[in-house]
């Protein structure tokens, strides 16, 4: 019985490995490991959740780097750092020098030399959060300066805390200026941080010239008694009404 059971087996070729799975289920792996799901990735190991416990995965193989760095950098938010400020372009210079021993891409794909080992994550990040913690208009433009070596970037939202110090058109004309030089950037969300949880949003101020429009310099003129949102007048006396965004810091620095 035993020899008449072992003449039916039969060779089932190559063991099963991860890589041999199909793409599909590959993809759903990658998800749960990577997907931080109605929040936003913090750039810090500590804070970074069950994103930061997976990384290690992505060691794996060549392979599996390439793929998961899609779900990773491609659909996930990430929010720029804020306290202590000097530390709020770190994560974009870790995307833009940091090397890797491998080598990930092929000179055909990604128009630059084999043997150029930069991170691919740069190449897909889509969606970044910049909040309003100790940034100043500088430490803004000096952001701003980075994000050209993003080409994926789609989404960018910015949160000022509107200080004395802080003139609110200039933060606007630096928002103006990299979404010019930035054409494929689908939304550019602004909002100045009226408290902890909200601010005004003034995102129209930037998309004045999609509309057919011309850029006009707006100024704050309070906020109206029983009125949602912040009154705004331009040069030529029209006033306009921001409307009020949820702003939560849920990643207090």
């Amino acid at each position: 019985m035993a020899a008449a059971a072992s003449s039916e087996l039969t060779d089932l070729g190559s063991p099963l490995t991860f890589v041999s799975l199909p793409r599909e289920i590959r993809d759903q792996i990658y998800s749960l490991l990577f997907l931080a799901r109605d929040r936003v990735i913090y750039p810090n190991q500590a804070r970074a959740g069950t994103v930061s416990e997976a990384i290690s995965f992505l060691r794996t193989s060549h392979q599996v780097y390439s793929e998961a760095v899609l779900i990773l950098y491609g659909q996930n938010t990430f929010q720029i750092r804020g306290d202590p400020a000097f530390k709020a372009p770190e994560l974009l210079n870790n995307l833009i020098f940091q090397r890797k021993k491998e080598k990930l891409f092929s000179q055909e794909q990604y128009k630059r030399p084999p043997e150029d080992t930069v991170c691919l994550g740069r190449y897909h990040l889509k969606r970044l959060h910049i909040p309003s913690h100790g940034i100043s208009l500088d430490r803004l433009k000096h952001l701003f300066s980075l994000l050209k070596h993003f080409p994926a970037l789609r989404h960018v939202q910015v949160i000022y805390l509107g200080r004395r110090d802080l003139n609110d058109m200039e933060v606007v004309n630096v928002c103006r200026l990299l979404t010019d030089q930035l054409p494929l950037l689908k939304t550019f969300v602004l909002g100045k941080r009226i408290s902890y949880a909200q601010a005004d949003d003034i995102s129209w101020m930037i998309e004045e010239r999609k509309t057919g429009s011309i850029y006009r310099n707006w100024k704050s003129i309070g906020r109206a008694e029983g009125v949602i949102g912040g009154l705004w007048e331009d040069e030529y006396g029209e006033v306009r009404r921001s409307t009020l965004m949820e702003a939560p810091q849920n990643l207090p620095e």
